[in-house]
């Protein structure tokens, strides 16, 4: 078996990607990742306080069932009709005064199409066509469960040939009308019409427009062309946000429901102080390209060893004033298969899953010092066959990893050693297993190797570490 590590893999897709244009400052405790995720990844957005705030998956789910208002943007910067408008949305969005957009890329892993949920290639057999949409289900899910009148904005209607077709958890066809990006709409779950109709999407628009669009023909802007598509924007969704309030939802919201709710018991507190940042697959490749120090835990709301010690993680976080940065390495956060019923998850951390790469890949490309349990010398290991036929493989974390990063590090035989600490520990919740969290023993071995991590991490960022009182 043929172990491949591509050292410059990270560098040049970051570079054709656009995204090396601004950076984040670890050592900034008010320096916000997503303020400057995507101040990097949009060409044209131009600022370094838009209003955007990407969303996983799940991050989603949870919005579409809480009560109140929200804004979200259906694209990536991958979609050349997203890209050249996300500027001018940022702009007309803080008119209105609005704080936040929630930004939903249909691209799972941000960038290739296989990945693109909004697919109908492949609909007739969950997972088993390789040349379209594996998971256009978890698009379908989408509509059918929250966008319930998504048919009411956009051009390819359920009754057209452009529509998505998706096999769902039953074995049945189901056709729903498929949405183009951008798409900018205002959300309210309890949202009726004039017919009494529910109506979650209460103002929404889809236009496509290219960057040739707003250019004159002295090869600068075309401010009437920008002023008609602002006009549109507002007539479309924002003048529907002058009569609401915009409900305030964070990354602290969602983990405090979406944990308490998968454990079945409180995890955390109504008022307790949360630390932990969400972010999408594309955003932690960008992270760790970034220079600075992190922590970075590898987590899963539907994990019962994540769900017995995030809090205690939180607590570190707190406790030093830090932000620790959660990955989910199933992608569709195990929704599809537990939660409805489908036959698969979309887990980049498994073999057998057509996206394996994605997690062999990121291993290899960003993190090629670390230390599991599971290595590819003791045979359990997570690998790929590449296209000119070669298997590729990386060491298997477990969830919950939590570590302490910092981007080309070398040791003194300059090897490079980004992953500082770690500490990758089973425990549960079960008061009747051996590894319950709650045992003074495994509690306070999960702190000791919490504390190693944040040791690593405070060493570099000029910090001094505490440990929580408990």
């Amino acid at each position: 078996m043929k172990r491949i590590i591509s050292v410059t893999l990270s560098l040049v897709l970051l570079l054709s990607l656009g995204l090396a244009r601004a950076e984040l400052t670890s050592s900034d405790e008010t320096q916000s990742l997503q303020k400057a995720y995507y101040d990097a990844d949009y060409a044209y957005l131009n600022d370094e306080d838009s209003v955007f705030s990407s969303v996983t998956l799940e991050e989603a789910y949870t919005i579409f069932q809480q009560e109140g208002n929200y804004l979200f943007l259906l694209g990536g910067s991958w979609c050349g009709n997203t890209t050249p408008v996300i500027g001018y949305i940022n702009e007309v969005a803080k008119e209105y005064g609005v704080q936040t957009i929630y930004n939903l890329d249909f691209r799972l892993d941000g960038v290739n199409r296989s990945s693109h949920i909004r697919e109908t290639a492949g609909a007739q057999s969950q997972g088993a066509v390789l040349s379209g949409s594996l998971y256009n289900y978890l698009y379908g899910e989408i509509v059918t469960r929250w966008l319930t009148n998504l048919n009411d904005y956009v051009e390819y209607k359920v009754d057209t040939e452009s529509a998505l077709t998706y096999t769902d958890a039953a074995g049945q066809s189901v056709t729903v009308p498929k949405v183009q990006v951008p798409f900018v709409f205002l959300y309210n779950k309890d949202h009726m019409n004039d017919a009494g109709e529910a109506a979650p999407i209460v103002a929404g628009l889809e236009l496509m427009k290219v960057r040739s669009d707003f250019a004159a023909e002295d090869g600068a802007v075309n401010e009437e062309a920008v002023a008609e598509y602002k006009a549109t924007l507002r007539a479309s969704v924002f003048d529907a946000v002058r009569g609401v309030t915009l409900t305030p939802f964070t990354d602290a919201d969602y983990i405090r429901i979406i944990y308490n709710e998968k454990a079945g018991q409180e995890i955390f507190a109504p008022d307790a102080q949360i630390n932990l940042e969400t972010v999408t697959y594309r955003q932690l490749q960008w992270l760790l390209g970034q220079e600075g120090d992190y922590l970075i835990l590898f987590a899963g709301s539907w994990c019962p060893n994540t769900q017995a010690i995030i809090s205690i993680v939180n607590d570190f976080a707190v406790a030093n004033h830090v932000t620790v940065y959660t990955f989910d390495t199933k992608l569709d956060s195990g929704y599809a298969r537990k939660y409805w019923g489908y036959e698969k998850d979309l887990h980049i951390r498994d073999s057998a899953n057509e996206f394996a790469s994605l997690y062999v890949d990121l291993v290899l490309d960003y993190l090629p010092n670390i230390e599991t349990e599971y290595t590819i010398e003791n045979g359990n290991f997570i690998s790929y066959v590449n296209a000119d036929g070669e298997t590729v493989a990386a060491n298997k974390l477990q969830v919950p990893y939590f570590l302490a990063y910092t981007k080309g590090l070398e040791d003194e035989n300059g090897h490079f050693v980004p992953v500082t600490a770690a500490i990758e520990k089973m425990l549960t919740l079960n008061p009747d297993r051996e590894d319950y969290v709650g045992t003074p023993e495994n509690h306070q071995a999960y702190v000791d190797g919490a504390a190693k991590v944040l040791a690593a991490y405070a060493s570099r960022a000029g910090i001094e570490a505490v440990t929580p009182e408990y």
